[in-house]
C-alpha cells in the first residue's frame, strides 16, 4: 500500500511539473522569436529598450555546439546596431592580449597556442571555437577604424607562459633575467619588485604599455589572494572600468551560464548589479541559454561507467533541462509550447505586465538525482531578477573535441 501511494505521489508531482500554464504561454506567444537552427541568427525582436543597456551578458553552456555561434551572432548584431566598445572575455589578461593581436591580423602566435590554457576547456580543444575566432578576425578586419572593439580578459591567470612572454615584450631588456620561470617565484617577484620597477621606468613607457604592465602586476600579485573566479573577474572589471573610463562605453561579455545570473551576491553579474559605485544596476541585461533535447561534451572520467561512451575520452551526453530525473526547470513546458524542435528561440521575460516579474516559474529547478549543480532560488526574487531573456536551444549537437 505504501509503495502504491508513493508511486501515485511521484506520478502526480511529475505530471504537475510537466504542465504548461495558459497565463505564461499566452504571454510568451507575444514575446518569443523562433529562429530555425539552419537560419542566420538575427534576432529582430530586440527592441529600443534592450539597446539602451550599457552592459550585455550572454550566459551559455560552453560544451553545446550552438554556444560559439550564438556568441558571435549576438555580439556582431549588437556591434552593428550600437557599436560595442569592449568585449569582455572569460580568459586571462595575456590570453586576451594575444587574441586581440590575432584579431588585428598578427600571425606571431597560432590561435591554438593562444587558447591552449583557456579556462573554457572545450574552447581550447575544439575547431568550432577556433572557427569562431577566425570569423571574429574577419569581422574585425572589415570594421571601420572608429568601430573596432577592444577585447579584454578579466579572468584569473591560466597561462603563466604567456604572462612571461608578455612581460618580456613590454619590460626593458635589463629586467628580463628577473622574470622567474617558476610560478611561485614570479608571484613573489611581482609582489615585491614589479611595482617599484614600473615607478622607476614609467617616464620611459607609453600610457598603454604602463597600464598593461600595471594590470599584469595586479593579476599576478593577486593570483593567490583571490581564488574565486567570479570575485576575481568582478574586481578586475571594476578596476578596468575606472582605469579606462568605461562609463560611456557599451560592453559585451560571453560567459558560462552561472557567471551571468544577476540575483546572487557572489556571481560576476550579481556583484556588478549590486555595486552602487558602478552604473549598471538598471543598465545591464542577461540573456541566458537553456537547452532541450541537446547534446553536451563531457569528459568521460566525470561520469559513471554506465553513462560513458565506451572507450571514448569524451562522451556525447544527452542534455535536456526538462529531464525529470537530473534537471527539470519548473515551467519549461511553457517555453516548449511556444517554440519548435531544431530552433534557437529568444524569449523576452521582462515586458510590461509579464507574469515572470512576480514568479520564479521558468527558472526554479527540480531534480531527483544530482548530476548537474543547480542554484537555489532566493526568497523574494522573481525569474527576471536572474535574467531578462532566455535563449531556448532545441536539438543542438555537442562540441566535437579535437582528435588526439
Amino acid at each position: 500500500m505504501k509503495t502504491r501511494t508513493l508511486f501515485i505521489l511521484v506520478i502526480s508531482i511529475v505530471l504537475l511539473f510537466s504542465c504548461s500554464s495558459s497565463k505564461y504561454v499566452n504571454y510568451l506567444k507575444e514575446h518569443t522569436e523562433v529562429v530555425k537552427m539552419t537560419d542566420s541568427l538575427q534576432f529582430n525582436s530586440l527592441d529600443e529598450i534592450f539597446y539602451q543597456n550599457k552592459l550585455f551578458l550572454v550566459g551559455e553552456v560552453h560544451e553545446v555546439e550552438t554556444s560559439p555561434r550564438i556568441d558571435f551572432a549576438l555580439f556582431t548584431q549588437l556591434n552593428e546596431r550600437i557599436k560595442i566598445d569592449v568585449y569582455l572575455s572569460e580568459m586571462d589578461i595575456a590570453q586576451a592580449y594575444y587574441l586581440q593581436e590575432y584579431l588585428k591580423g598578427s600571425n606571431e602566435l597560432e590561435l591554438k597556442n593562444i587558447l591552449k590554457e583557456w579556462p573554457v576547456y572545450i574552447g581550447s580543444i575544439s575547431e568550432q571555437y577556433r572557427n569562431k575566432w577566425v570569423k571574429m578576425r574577419t569581422f574585425y578586419d572589415q570594421l571601420p577604424e572608429n568601430s573596432k572593439f577592444k577585447l579584454v580578459g578579466i579572468d584569473r591567470i591560466a597561462d603563466f607562459e604567456l604572462i612571461r612572454k608578455l612581460l618580456k615584450e613590454k619590460l626593458p631588456q635589463k629586467y628580463h633575467n628577473e622574470i622567474h620561470s617558476e610560478n611561485d617565484s614570479l608571484i613573489s617577484w611581482s609582489k615585491n619588485k614589479l611595482n617599484n620597477i614600473l615607478e622607476k621606468e614609467k617616464s620611459q613607457l607609453d600610457k598603454n604599455t604602463l597600464n598593461l604592465l600595471r594590470n599584469i602586476e595586479y593579476n599576478i600579485s593577486n593570483y593567490g589572494r583571490t581564488i574565486n573566479r567570479d570575485t576575481f573577474m568582478y574586481l578586475n572589471f571594476k578596476r578596468l572600468y575606472k582605469q579606462n573610463q568605461w562609463e560611456s562605453k557599451n560592453i559585451y561579455g560571453g560567459f558560462g551560464f552561472s557567471h551571468t545570473l544577476q540575483a546572487y551576491s557572489y556571481t560576476f553579474a550579481g556583484r556588478i548589479k549590486k555595486d552602487s559605485t558602478l552604473p549598471y544596476t538598471n543598465k545591464m541585461v542577461s540573456l541566458n541559454t537553456l537547452y532541450i533535447d541537446s547534446k553536451l561534451t563531457v569528459d568521460s572520467r566525470a561520469l559513471p561507467k554506465f553513462m560513458q561512451d565506451k572507450d571514448k575520452a569524451f562522451t556525447r551526453f544527452h542534455y535536456s533541462q526538462d529531464n525529470r530525473l537530473f534537471m527539470y526547470i519548473e515551467g519549461i513546458a511553457d517555453y516548449k509550447k511556444v517554440t519548435e524542435p531544431n530552433t534557437i528561440s529568444l524569449l523576452k521575460l521582462d515586458a510590461k505586465d509579464s507574469p515572470y516579474l512576480n514568479s520564479t516559474r521558468g527558472t526554479k529547478v527540480k531534480k531527483l538525482i544530482t548530476i548537474w549543480d543547480a542554484y537555489d532560488i532566493i526568497d523574494g526574487t522573481s525569474t527576471t531578477d536572474y535574467a531578462q531573456y532566455i535563449l531556448l536551444v532545441r536539438n543542438a549537437d555537442w562540441i566535437q573535441p579535437d582528435e588526439k
